[in-house]
């Protein structure tokens, strides 16, 4: 049994599982700055994940929303606060822009408003990251699995 080509392989469609993803929420991201939007009501952002922040263990590191909105007389409800991963210290800095039991806007997909968003588009800071990760991912795999087939490891 050729245990590196199994791994390689295992990562490549690993890597193909993550260029899919990526693909997806890059399509959503751009479409979102797009959509229309609609008032909503924020009902909860919880900041959770201890981090040292002034040498203290505070919650900071994730965050977590809910909000409601109304589209066409219909009640919808969502938790996502964008289409990336906010982290600290954006989590902080959304925490304290938007606190709980207030009005906000929301943005929704109109062919299925079910889809909202709070912050529209890509991650401003790295909007091809997950592009990236994936290819990387494709790319050691099919090394490895080759390495392995033509007899350089394993």
């Amino acid at each position: 049994m050729n245990i590196p080509l199994i791994v390689g392989s295992v990562l490549a469609l690993f890597g193909v599982y993550m260029l899919r993803h990526a693909i997806a929420s890059y399509k959503y991201a751009v479409a979102s700055l797009s959509w229309p939007t609609t008032d909503g009501h924020l009902e909860d952002v919880r900041l959770w994940g201890k981090r040292n922040i002034g040498g203290e263990m505070k919650d900071a590191e994730k965050l977590s929303v809910e909000y409601s909105y109304e589209i066409n007389g219909l009640n919808y409800s969502g938790n996502s606060a964008a289409f990336y991963t906010l982290v600290y210290p954006k989590t902080v800095e959304f925490a304290e822009r938007h606190s709980s039991n207030r009005n906000i806007k929301v943005y929704f997909n109109p062919r299925d408003p079910s889809e909202s968003v709070l912050e529209p588009g890509l991650n401003p800071e790295k909007p091809y990251s997950d592009f990236i990760m994936g290819t990387l991912g494709v790319a050691t795999g099919v090394v490895i699995a080759t390495l392995a087939w033509i007899g350089v490891i394993g």
